[in-house]
């Protein structure tokens, strides 16, 4: 599946605390573009809170609200306005007028870009022959803004009752059907058309893998695994370093042909992606032992291609804290970090989440659905940061410098196939002189680690 070189429209969604209103607004037009067939690769829908804290979770109105109107409130959590959000956005809409006005006043760059939502809707009215490309619409919503700003009527306020909450609901709802409406007739949908191929080829930090889907469910397997992997997809040519075949059917006969030639195979696609994310690393670990450092970690990347990597045992948080950072800095992974010198593959696998509802599966979270950032082209391993998080850790994380041994040791435990590296600890000894020796995290919540990040890269 070849990438698409056709830039998205990108809406970012803003109220205060990212837990309420924004984000009923974020999965409301989501669920709206979807009815009327707009993909995510044509218009980008994201959201995020002027005092937001990272990694909050929405609340139990907002919630029932979501799934009230058709939507999906599932793996939303909860993030703080950046310069880099809004830079990357075309357009951004708030809940009221005080909040475009506070957007404006932290990025003025970025002002004439934001809207009220009701602005928005009071503004089309008055250009209801506008059939301008996407892109150029705030542009022209601006100038005339500036001619004539529009009455907007009752605006979006937090709640306070459930009466309050049913009303805003109501309206997003109903205003994200006319935004859809309305944006449905611009998108081109004849340019890069979205297939659904039984097979696809992904790059794990340079092993290319050909994954071919079967049985009675391969229509759906093939296309939640296009869209979780889609950071990864290359297009095909050439041969594949490995081969993986994945069947999703209920027939148990057919399941257990299918393991009998070597097939993951099983009754859901849920079941399938998360096997499937286990089998692809495995596979990329073995075809790089021996040439490749690579850890047990998550890691990001500033704007300028420094990498800091978070090293830390399965299950420990490091997943948690690529969503909160990857919201602001390049997703470079969230598994594994593959070192050659100095420089970084990266591998923006699925994230791996692990869900109350589906006990012992971790659910597949494409970065793009998170609306990670992505990196550079060209990454350098910059810092390498132990992690300790416990849930008695500091309410406000700490940074401690590790000894070099001791660090050596720790390290040794989170690094696959040490014992094929050339020189083994020399050569884990030598990456670590390179980013100037390892320093312990010690945290409680992830959403804290933000504060520390200046301290990290500028420590690099």
């Amino acid at each position: 599946m070849q990438p698409r070189l056709r830039s998205a429209f990108r809406i970012l969604l803003v109220d205060t605390h990212h837990t309420g209103r924004a984000a009923v607004a974020e999965r409301l037009l989501r669920r709206s573009l979807a009815g009327y067939g707009i993909p995510a690769a044509e218009i980008r829908v994201t959201s995020a809170g002027l005092n937001a804290v990272d990694g909050a979770r929405i609340t139990d109105t907002a919630a029932r609200l979501i799934v009230a109107h058709g939507g999906n409130a599932d793996g939303f959590v909860a993030r703080s306005l950046s310069s880099q959000l809004v830079g990357a956005s075309d357009i951004v809409l708030t809940a009221t007028a005080a909040e475009r006005d506070e957007v404006a006043r932290r990025y003025p760059r970025f002002g004439r870009r934001a809207f009220a939502w009701t602005e928005l809707n009071a503004l089309y009215r008055d250009v209801v022959e506008l059939a301008a490309p996407l892109h150029e619409h705030p542009l022209i919503l601006a100038r005339n803004r500036a001619v004539a700003p529009p009455e907007t009527g009752r605006e979006l306020h937090a709640w306070t009752s459930d009466a309050d909450a049913d009303y805003v609901a109501d309206w997003i709802s109903q205003g994200s059907d006319k935004a859809a409406e309305r944006w449905s007739a611009l998108v081109d949908r004849n340019i890069a058309p979205v297939t659904h191929a039984s097979s696809c080829v992904l790059d794990a930090f340079g092993t290319r893998i050909g994954v071919t889907c079967s049985g009675a469910g391969s229509d759906e397997l093939s296309r939640e695994a296009m869209r979780v992997w889609s950071r990864c997809i290359v297009p095909e040519q050439g041969e594949h370093d490995a081969e993986i075949e994945v069947c999703v059917d209920p027939d148990p006969e057919v399941l257990a042909a299918a393991r009998a030639r070597g097939a993951l195979a099983f009754v859901e696609v849920e079941q399938a992606l998360h096997h499937l994310s286990s089998a692809v690393t495995v596979r990329a670990i073995d075809r790089h032992a021996g040439s490749l450092v690579m850890l047990h970690a998550s890691a990001v990347a500033s704007r300028d291609g420094d990498v800091i990597g978070f090293i830390a045992p399965s299950g420990t948080g490091k997943t948690t804290l690529s969503r909160v950072l990857g919201a602001h800095y390049g997703y470079v992974t969230d598994e594994t970090l593959a070192i050659a010198g100095d420089r970084v593959y990266p591998y923006p696998k699925p994230l791996s989440v692990i869900t109350e509802s589906r006990q012992g599966i971790k659910l597949q979270w494409s970065p793009d659905s998170l609306d990670l950032a992505v990196p550079g082209r060209d990454l350098r391993l910059s810092r390498l940061v132990l992690l300790d998080r416990r849930v008695d850790g500091p309410v406000e994380p700490e940074l401690t410098e590790v000894p070099h041994l001791r660090g050596i040791a720790e390290l040794a435990e989170q690094t696959s196939y040490l014992p094929r590296l050339p020189r083994k600890l020399h050569t884990l000894s030598d990456t670590v002189d390179l980013v100037g020796g390892l320093t312990r995290l010690s945290y409680r919540e992830a959403s804290t680690v933000l504060s520390v990040m200046p301290e990290l890269w500028g420590a690099s």
